[in-house]
């Protein structure tokens, strides 16, 4: 990390380039999502097939965020983060010309690819630019921004569907505005290497160490578990983003617009809680709070989004959802980057390989959901699913308390336990 008293006042140029390039990874990731109907109708596939356009970024994050985090190592984050964010407008662009189901499966590939190297480079870059004092509230605006990326997508693809008449051009239009981002990081992209420094007890970033990092970070303890617990999250996030517009059309007889109008609830509640789960804990100094009971959170609000059926009662549903869903994710990250003998490095690799985990879930989930609601219903897969859940409420509750503010409550806890 930099210290406190050389802080580049560039590192604001940097945050706003990573929160453009979040923002842009989630129009990537879930575009297909509200039109969902409409790819189908136009390239006549199955829900399981329409699923998989979906999933297979999933896939592809999975397989080349380890690839990304090692990249990163030898060539550094950002010329890593630079590749990746041109993939990936490439392949959105390249969406708006898909002739076929094919064509677009291919072109969802190098999308996938882009987007998993780009994994690992922002944590990277936020511990070498940022102090370990703004690292809670960094975590949180950047959280907070890829939940009003995924808001945008529900708000706006719709609107502009409505506008161009062809899914194809709403790939399109977003790929566009992948490019431009991607021209920036290009231009005023930097790495902070000079006063990097070590950020953690035990944590050294020798050479020597820099082509093991992967295999270190793999048998951490505080990384295994939030990899599991990922796994689950987004096994149930996905199913949930990508066939929540569907479910609402064909079980609630909502309109195209009504369902995304409905499912951006998420997003938004999302964004919200991203922003307080950060302030809560920044201010506190305490990460796990923040962990397994939001987790809990996620659970109960997907059980009512599928089973209520009141409007009302769906909105609260989503909201509780959106809180379980981000309101995790800067403690979580902070967590990692308080761990023992972590450093800016094996943070990339940490990243790389909790998210290649997570994201092999948001894979599976979509494609094995799709094809069995052709079986056994859409609702059935939906609240079927939610078995997946526990593991991070489990695997969450396992982590320790890393915060500054654990030493507080580690003498709170005590105190209490000794009065008579």
């Amino acid at each position: 990390m930099s210290q406190p008293g050389k802080l580049s006042p560039y590192r604001w140029i940097i945050e706003i380039l990573l929160l453009l390039l979040l923002t842009a990874q989630s129009l990537a990731w879930l575009a297909p999502a509200p039109i969902l109907q409409e790819i189908r109708n136009g390239l006549k596939i199955s829900l399981g097939d329409a699923g998989l356009i979906i999933s297979i970024i999933a896939l592809c994050i999975a397989i080349f965020s380890l690839l990304g985090a090692v990249v990163a190592e030898r060539i550094g984050a950002l010329r890593a983060l630079v590749i990746g964010i041109w993939l990936l407008a490439i392949g959105q662009v390249a969406s708006g010309y898909a002739p076929d189901f094919a064509a677009l499966l291919a072109c969802r590939v190098l999308e996938g690819i882009g987007y998993g190297l780009v994994i690992a480079p922002p944590g990277t870059l936020t511990m070498q630019w940022f102090g370990a004092g703004e690292w809670p509230y960094i975590n949180m605006i950047n959280f907070a921004f890829s939940y009003a990326g995924l808001t945008a997508v529900f708000r706006a693809t719709p609107a502009l569907f409505a506008a161009v008449g062809s899914w194809r051009m709403v790939l399109l239009w977003y790929g566009v505005g992948s490019t431009g981002v991607a021209l920036l990081w290009t231009l005023f992209g930097r790495e902070h290497r000079i006063e990097t420094r070590v950020s953690a007890p035990g944590a050294v970033e020798a050479p020597a160490e820099r082509g093991s990092a992967l295999m270190e970070v793999a048998k951490m303890r505080n990384v295994l578990l939030i990899a599991a617990g990922l796994f689950g999250g987004m096994w149930v996030f996905q199913i949930y983003t990508a066939f929540l517009p569907e479910f609402f059309r064909t079980y609630r007889a909502m309109t195209l617009s009504q369902a995304s109008l409905m499912t951006q609830v998420l997003p938004l509640a999302g964004l919200f809680a991203a922003l307080g789960g950060g302030i809560g804990t920044g201010m506190s100094g305490l990460r796990k709070p923040f962990t397994w009971p939001i987790a809990f959170t996620n659970l109960v609000g997907c059980a009512g989004a599928i089973v209520l059926r009141d409007p009302m009662w769906i909105r609260l549903s989503l909201v509780l959802v959106g809180i379980g869903a981000a309101g995790s994710l800067a403690a979580l990250t902070t967590l990692l980057m308080e761990s023992p003998g972590m450093n800016p490095t094996r943070l990339g690799a940490a990243l790389g390989f909790v998210w290649a985990i997570g994201y092999l879930g948001a894979f599976i989930s979509p494609f094995l959901g799709g094809a069995l609601a052709a079986r056994i219903g859409l609702r059935t897969v939906m609240l079927g699913f939610l078995v997946f859940q526990f593991l991070p409420i489990v695997m969450f509750y396992l982590l320790p308390e890393t915060g500054p503010g654990r030493a507080r409550y580690e003498i709170a806890a005590a105190s209490t336990n000794e009065t008579p």
